[in-house]
């Protein structure tokens, strides 16, 4: 009997069929290290530790990457969840960073679960975040708003299909939401923001000085060490929406 694993896209399981043969590329979303890990990063991570051992087990030669978020994360203010601590504890936000990483791992150590090949962080890797927005921009997938940069959701006429949200629905629904930030639509999200001059965590950019957006990271971070196609993407069931649609979308 094949090896069948539920896909989301589509509500169904599929048998599993590798892009290449005896190998697969796994992508896993890992957590914004801002405070100690709970029983839903244990649930998350022991559940796909369980997927990538079983496929070793096969035979498979398993790629396992899962990135650290240690920037970009807002909360619904538009507040980023590391410099909140930071402020809090009155501490850099890269002690934050290194503090609740460092203890992200030594739980996971003590639950036995196998430690990915690769745990790339998002302030590591804005380069190729910036290349993959301008190349959104190009394609007429972006558009810029005074130092912002904001995905168009109306582009991508798929736009919904994971998470199964009827993108006009949406529109019709939080119509009065666009406002002052310039944004098309009030799907439309943030793949590059303007920093605030209180905004420790900030970078040059061909748009200004500012930060990526949490979606764009995901994206950037998995294309360069699993190339644009890849066979697993995983995360915690609370990310469909909005994370991995705006994944998908990018």
């Amino acid at each position: 009997m094949a090896l069948q694993i539920f896909n989301v896209l589509g509500r169904e399981k599929q048998d599993f069929k590798p892009i290449h043969d005896g190998r697969v590329g796994m992508y896993v979303c890992g957590p914004t290290v801002y405070d100690d890990s709970h029983l839903g990063h244990a649930k998350t991570y022991v559940s796909f530790d369980v997927v990538v051992r079983y496929l070793r087990y096969s035979g498979y030669d398993v790629l396992y990457v899962q990135n650290i978020t240690d920037v970009g994360h807002l909360r619904e203010n538009e507040e980023d969840r590391v410099l909140i601590k930071a402020q809090q504890l009155q501490a850099r936000p890269m002690q934050i960073v290194e503090t609740y990483a460092r203890s992200y791992f030594e739980d996971m150590d003590s639950l036995g679960v196998t430690r990915p090949d690769i745990s790339p962080r998002a302030s590591g890797h804005i380069p190729e975040q910036i290349e993959m927005i301008e190349t959104l921009i190009r394609n007429e997938n972006a558009y810029v708003v005074d130092g912002n940069v904001y995905f168009d959701v109306t582009s991508d006429d798929d736009y919904g299909k994971l998470s199964n949200r009827r993108l006009d629905e949406q529109l019709d629904e939080n119509r009065e939401l666009v406002g002052g930030e310039g944004k098309k639509n009030p799907a439309d999200f943030a793949l590059w923001k303007k920093a605030e001059p209180e905004h420790i965590l900030r970078w040059n950019s061909p748009w200004g000085v500012g930060f990526p957006g949490w979606h764009i990271e995901c994206s950037a971070m998995a294309r360069k060490y699993l190339g644009a196609n890849f066979d697993i993407h995983g995360g915690g069931i609370d990310n469909i929406y909005p994370h991995n649609e705006n994944e998908i979308a990018q």
